[in-house]
């Protein structure tokens, strides 16, 4: 198997990847995340995710590398990590009755240099909740470094009426569904590397 890079500061990315049985390390891309003048939220993701790949590529070049980025927009806006409890407050007060899209992009730079990349779009429409509530989530689930103070792994959805996506996954940053049909390309799947005395002792002797 080919070694595999995460090319990723983000311990969400880190914990998904880990979670489907991946072997890799993490470097932390040097790449400049500023959007260019005019362009979308889909462009932004899928340019800085590949920008990413390519700049960790360079040091591991024999490596399959994955990199990944994601913006989010709400009524035209880029949303931005609040890092503040206040201002991460102000942020979910004005997504009540709004719809919030996030744009996931993924991009996987195998050691021929080739690139498979896509982005996968999220849409959050958000119900109608109280300010005591968003204080309650704030303090649960401290998202202060998600953008928009969104976090979908544990109290999120009790602020959601509904998420559409193709990848339910993709949410929290890495669009674990796209990402291992990408890894599947350049030979590396954890379910062809388990070996049949592991197989047999999970689901006991066969019966006789």
């Amino acid at each position: 198997m080919l070694d595999l890079v995460l090319a990723s500061s983000s311990r969400y990315r880190q914990r998904q990847l880990a979670s489907l049985g991946y072997q890799f390390r993490v470097v932390t891309p040097d790449v400049d995340e500023r959007p260019l003048t005019s362009e979308s939220p889909s462009a932004i993701a899928q340019r800085v995710a590949t920008m990413k790949a390519h700049v960790v590529a360079q040091k591991f070049p024999k490596c399959v590398v994955i990199g990944s980025d994601q913006t989010g927009v709400c009524n035209g806006r880029l949303l931005v990590k609040p890092n503040l409890f206040e201002r991460a407050q102000d942020m979910l007060l004005s997504f009540r009755g709004q719809s919030v899209c996030f744009y996931t992009a993924v991009s996987v730079l195998d050691p021929s240099g080739r690139v498979l990349c896509d982005v996968v779009k999220t849409e959050i429409q958000f119900r109608d909740y109280t300010k005591s509530e968003v204080t309650a989530y704030l303090t649960l689930d401290q998202p202060l470094d998600c953008a928009g103070a969104i976090k979908s792994e544990a109290h999120g959805p009790l602020l959601f009426k509904s998420v559409r996506s193709e990848d339910p996954t993709a949410i929290v940053g890495l669009p674990l569904i796209r990402t291992s049909e990408f890894l599947r390309e350049c030979g590396i799947n954890p379910l062809e590397c388990v070996e049949p005395k592991t197989l047999q002792n999970m689901t006991g002797p066969e019966p006789e």
